[in-house]
């Protein structure tokens, strides 16, 4: 993101001083900033939480506890 924003600084100073390269390079950033901010996020942030052994073990806790009788009352 540091990368992306530097870029978006430098084409504000090239479209400030008059350079046509800098709009287009400004508009290209911010298509690239939208479009990539989401993945960019569950990349960093989210793929540890939805990993297969996380589902596993959550499914081993809800049938320890399902023998052990504690959804018992659920279904009275």
């Amino acid at each position: 993101m540091f990368v992306i924003n530097s870029v978006a600084l430098l084409a504000c100073m090239l479209a400030g001083i008059g350079a046509l390269f800098g709009t287009w390079l400004y508009s290209l950033i911010v298509i690239c900033y939208h479009a990539l901010y989401l993945p960019f996020l569950y990349v960093i942030f989210l793929a540890d939480f939805f990993k297969e052994e996380d589902f596993l073990l959550d499914n081993a806790y809800y049938s320890e506890m399902k023998d052990a009788g504690f959804f018992d009352a659920d279904w009275d």
